[in-house]
């Protein structure tokens, strides 16, 4: 499978829905984000979860002496018994050289993070901290928010095989680590842009009509709500305002249009 077919793989499972959300802090940065319509894509050790891209792996030397014999050696002229010899004599420094591979690949890796709704309160609680921020809401019609695909929510129960992924489609890879989450957090439903970082810009930019909406936070300060307001003027559309609230008497959030 060549990289052309990798890539179309994997946008084959971008999965968003109409309208994705990203809840924000209320800073300076959040601000730069609109006015600068880019988004920061960040690090696994940058991220709240300790277990961000990491997975229990295994590497199935069956199938890599498999892999050996049937592909490698024909294309190299040599005998069974050579080719054989020399698997044997190299597979440990092959894995070793595939999980140095592995992690660094991992290290490279840039993630943009999504929300599906955009009233949870945890979220707005964790990441818009408690209520004061803002949650932008962005039309998935547009780059990059199109090729944003869902979590996976499970704990893992046994290692997966990196040999037997490789093989058959590279693409799960990501799917196991960089896609793959603890149960804990399903509450989320998260969408993620994972994005190689190598040498690149973390900013990754969008065009400012993919901003469909903002809200508000319960608990917004009013010098912070003035920012987004003028912010917002500078827009070349307004998107559509929403004031968060709260409804005491149910314990859920309201939204007033504004």
């Amino acid at each position: 499978m060549n990289e052309a077919e990798i890539a179309q793989r994997f946008l084959a499972r971008a999965n968003p829905p109409s309208i994705l959300y990203r809840y924000r802090r209320p800073t300076d940065w959040t601000i730069s984000e609109i006015y600068k319509c880019e988004l920061y894509a960040a690090k696994p050790d940058e991220l709240n979860d300790p277990f961000e891209c990491s997975a229990p792996v295994m590497w199935n030397v069956d199938l890599m002496k498999q892999h050996w014999l049937e592909e490698y050696a024909p294309m190299r002229g040599l005998s069974a018994n050579e080719a054989l010899n020399e698997f044997e004599a190299s597979w440990k420094w092959g894995v070793q050289r595939m999980t140095e591979g592995l992690r660094q690949k991992t290290s490279q890796t840039g993630i943009v993070c999504f929300a599906a709704k955009p009233d949870s309160i945890r979220m707005w609680a964790y990441y818009a901290e408690s209520h004061k921020g803002i949650c932008v809401g962005y039309d998935t019609k547009f780059r990059p928010f199109n090729v944003a695909i869902s979590c996976n929510y499970q704990n893992p129960d046994k290692p997966f095989d990196v040999v037997a992924c490789l093989k058959n489609d590279p693409t799960e890879i990501a799917n196991h680590i960089a896609l793959r989450k603890a149960e804990e957090w399903k509450f989320e439903d998260e969408y993620r842009i994972p994005v190689n970082i190598e040498g690149m810009p973390r900013l990754i930019p969008f065009e400012p009509v993919a901003i469909k909406e903002i809200r508000l936070g319960a608990r917004i300060k009013a010098e912070f709500k003035e920012k987004v307001m003028e912010v917002i003027s500078h827009l070349p559309h307004r998107p559509t305002l929403i004031q968060m609230g709260c409804d005491f008497d149910r314990f859920i959030l309201t939204e007033t249009v504004i």
